[in-house]
This record gives structure tokens, C-alpha cells and sequence, in this order.
């Protein structure tokens, strides 16, 4: 997980245990503009057509994207099933079969991964 991430519970409305899912965001090869460099610096005068960013807003594509590709599976799913299903089928495990860590390299909780980190291929056949 990383430092970044947010955490919960939510602290305005502690009853609201966020975040639901986790996806990858680290490091992620992503398009990028090319109204800027890829330092965001105003001397950076180079233009890439790709760049390693990081952040939510490299993890929502991935779970939007899940969203779309079982919205085609299963067109008569609800928001709420697809939902269910990336979450019922996350895993809290990394792919060496470890428990997942934060920043620190303590084992994370589910107020860091809440449901645990997505994976597509259960999401396609949740069960009930």
C-alpha cells in the first residue's frame, strides 16, 4: 500500500469504513500530455508521449476499467453487482502470496485496502 493511499474510517462520518477497493497506482505507464514535461517543472521542455505517474488517479482507470469489461460480460448487472463482485473477489494477499504491506512494511489492514486488491479474472465469476 502505498503512503498515499487514503485511509480509513472516513473522519468526518467514522461509520463510513473507506477505502472499498484497492488497485494498482504506483508507478504506472500511462499516456500523458504533452502540454507539459514529464517533471511537471516549467524549465522541462521535453514532451513524452508516455510517462510513470502515480496516484489515485492511476488506479481509478484500472477498477473503471474492470467495471466496463464486466458491464460487457454481464449487461444485465447492476452498479451495485458489479460492485459486489470486484470486492467479494479481491484478495488481501500480493502476488507472492504474502500478506500485503503498507509504506512501512507492516501488514496492512483494511482500513489501508479495505475489500483487498482487485482481481479481474474472480471478478468475472464472483459465484452467488
Amino acid at each position: 500500500m502505498a503512503a498515499f493511499s487514503s485511509k480509513g474510517p472516513n473522519i468526518i462520518t467514522p461509520d463510513i469504513l473507506k477505502p472499498d477497493i484497492t488497485a494498482p497506482g504506483v508507478s504506472i505507464i500511462a499516456a500523458y500530455t504533452e502540454a507539459q514535461g514529464p517533471t511537471n517543472q516549467m524549465f522541462d521542455k521535453r514532451r513524452v508521449l508516455f510517462n510513470s505517474v502515480s496516484g489515485t488517479s492511476m488506479s481509478c482507470p484500472h477498477i473503471s476499467g474492470i467495471c466496463g469489461l464486466l458491464k460487457t460480460l454481464y449487461p444485465h448487472w447492476s452498479p451495485a453487482a458489479i460492485k459486489s463482485a470486484i470486492m467479494t473477489t479481491a484478495t488481501t494477499q500480493d502476488n507472492s502470496r504474502e500478506p500485503v504491506l503498507n509504506a512501512s512494511f507492516y501488514r496492512a489492514t483494511p482500513f489501508s485496502y479495505g475489500a483487498g486488491h482487485v482481481n479481474p479474472n474472480s471478478a468475472m465469476d464472483p459465484g452467488l
